[in-house]
């Protein structure tokens, strides 16, 4: 005999106590030895992770217009220090499915150069702040894994289930178990009374034998009678480290109008520390001479060379691309602010730089001393 319990998509969403914000200790490449990301309650496959980085690489290195993606990514303490120049391309605009308009919250993230380095999730979901709060997907590994052993030995544990797109967390069988049990222990009179979720709202069979033990959980579907089961899947703790890093981040976008760490000109605010890192890597490219960067250079003006911004993603319903942003790079190879100009008028000389931008160029040079 066994025991099925149904679980709606409703109830699945809703029974998340927590989303996984997990940074592996174990740092897991693109090639082979992944299964796939959990990114919250979705699942990133492998397959389709080598696809999209792929095109979000191509992507990266065309981008010669104004556009809210590529997306320069601003807590880069997620990837292993603040000191770096990293990008994100929603996985949604390479998929064929129909977005309207939404990016969803998964993100390819991109070296400068266009190498894959993980894959983020934007938990702010439904939020009115502006700022994306992205968390780190987490790789995993399931039970065809040929070094399975081996990653059980460094700390990994079993994290959930995959069901296909879906992510279903361990506590959530957990939860399950106990209805199993409460169920098993009713009178036979009361079991017909049992509420489960109706039919019509299902998605997921847990299966259960006459002792509550779980046997497998399948994805539902009107059309397709035998679904393969799901996988249990393995992944790593997150550090506390990371985690430390993520609230102090959040903290400070919550509080961007006021905060110190931000910079705003004109209609757009920047992370201070996000830029200084995108002008140390401007002048190393210019230093370097290399023909790959030319796409990004804005105009020259007077004696000065533009090097364009890849703006960070912000969460607006209709982007506001008024104005066009560029870092300024003297004679000297000197950084001399941030400027803009209208975009209308981009072939025109009217670039301006933009207000206080003296507070950009002492904490750069306070950078440089240190």
């Amino acid at each position: 005999m066994q025991i099925t319990i149904n679980l709606s998509l409703a109830k699945l969403s809703n029974l998340h106590a927590f989303l996984l914000i997990s940074a592996s200790f174990l740092e897991l490449s693109l090639q082979s030895n992944v299964s796939g990301y959990i990114c919250g309650d979705l699942v990133l496959w492998h397959d389709r992770v080598a696809e999209f980085a792929q095109l979000a690489s191509e992507l990266l290195k065309s981008s010669t217009v104004c556009r809210k993606f590529p997306a320069l990514l601003e807590n880069t303490q997620l990837f292993g220090g603040e000191d770096q120049v990293l990008f994100v391309v929603p996985c949604r605009i390479f998929s064929s499915i129909r977005s309207g308009g939404r990016n969803g919250q998964d993100r390819i993230v991109l070296d400068a150069f266009g190498n894959f380095k993980g894959v983020v999730y934007d938990t702010n979901n439904g939020n009115d702040n502006p700022m994306p709060a992205y968390r780190k997907c987490s790789p995993f590994i399931d039970y065809s894994h040929l070094e399975l052993e081996k990653y059980i030995d460094d700390g990994y544990q079993i994290s959930g289930i995959a069901c296909g797109s879906n992510f279903i967390d361990r506590d959530i069988e957990t939860k399950f178990h106990n209805k199993c049990v409460e169920y098993i222990n009713s009178p036979p009179e009361m079991r017909s009374k049992h509420k489960f979720p109706e039919r019509r709202f299902t998605r997921y069979h847990f299966e259960f034998n006459p002792q509550c033990r779980g046997l497998q959980v399948r994805k539902f579907s009107f059309k397709i009678q035998e679904q393969a089961p799901c996988l249990d899947v393995w992944s790593a703790e997150p550090s506390p480290d990371t985690i430390t890093a993520d609230s102090l981040f959040d903290l400070q976008s919550q509080n961007f109008r006021t905060s110190e760490e931000f910079y705003t000109c004109m209609q757009f605010t920047f992370r201070i520390t996000s830029i200084l890192n995108y002008v140390t890597y401007v002048l190393e490219m210019l230093r370097m001479n290399l023909s790959s960067s030319e796409h990004q250079i804005f105009k020259k003006h007077d004696n000065l060379l533009l090097w364009r911004i890849i703006l960070p993603e912000r969460r607006v319903l209709f982007p506001n691309y008024t104005f066009l942003y560029a870092i300024g790079i003297d004679e000297h190879n000197q950084f001399s602010g941030i400027y803009f100009v209208p975009t209308k008028q981009r072939s025109k000389k009217n670039v301006e730089l933009c207000p206080d931008s003296n507070i950009l160029t002492s904490r750069f040079l306070e950078r440089g001393s240190s």
